[in-house]
């Protein structure tokens, strides 16, 4: 199933950084689209998806971002509230949020919903990604050795993304090596070969310990109503 967008906003709440999550997390949002490596669906991000999550990521760095939980009946929302008086550069980071994803620019309230497509202007809608999903994508990121790529065992590694003319960093760094690693966080031997992540990739390092702890976001439970985001005008 997929991770519930309920459950991206409490991961950004909680201190995650916006752009690792999204890009790891989420297909699209309003139909901006992130990357995705994995065989027949492989594509490239969309130039404005990299521009959305460096928007969002300042408004998080400001500690302009918060979070709160509203129950009615048997519904919850999860609701994002962003302070009443930010700064100059929060509130210029709100409205190019706010143009990107074609958001009403004087509402105060948007409805966080699952899907690929908003009904309207006052809906923000986040097409999530299922742990199946975010295994298959991270496993671009893996180092191929040449000759299983020649002998068609597997793809080859896609070539490095590249945003606006500047190299993105890959999610994460799995080495490859006919010889066992000296210096791995974690390794495995596959055939005639070993993969690995360096002990010294602190990003690496941090994002697979993340991927263990986003196997819990997927287990069953009570359904939640939609999560409201709040974005303050004047």
């Amino acid at each position: 199933m997929p991770i519930p967008p309920a459950a991206i906003l409490n991961l950004l709440q909680g201190g995650y950084p916006v752009d690792v999550v999204l890009r790891l997390c989420v297909h699209s949002i309003n139909g901006i689209q992130s990357r995705f490596g994995s065989g027949a669906r492989a594509r490239q991000a969309d130039p404005e998806f990299y521009q959305l999550i460096d928007k969002l990521r300042s408004i998080q760095q400001s500690g302009d971002l918060g979070l709160r939980v509203r129950k009615t009946g048997d519904q919850t929302a999860t609701m994002v509230v962003f302070s009443k008086k930010p700064d100059a550069t929060v509130e210029a980071a709100r409205g190019d949020v706010r143009a990107l994803l074609g958001l009403d620019p004087k509402a105060e309230e948007f409805s966080v919903v699952y899907g690929s497509v908003a009904m309207h202007d006052k809906e923000i809608a986040i097409l999530t990604r299922s742990m199946l999903e975010i295994l298959l994508d991270l496993s671009s990121y893996i180092e191929v050795p040449a000759a299983s790529a020649s002998e068609q065992r597997t793809f080859p590694t896609p070539a490095p993304e590249v945003a606006n003319g500047v190299p993105v960093a890959p999610l994460i760094k799995i080495l490859s090596s006919n010889k066992s690693p000296g210096d791995a966080f974690a390794a495995v031997p596959y055939r005639q070969d070993w993969y690995w992540i360096d002990d010294k990739d602190f990003a690496s390092k941090r994002l697979f310990s993340f991927i263990m702890f986003l196997f819990t976001l997927t287990e069953s439970g009570d359904k939640q109503g939609a999560p409201i985001i709040t974005v303050p005008v004047g």
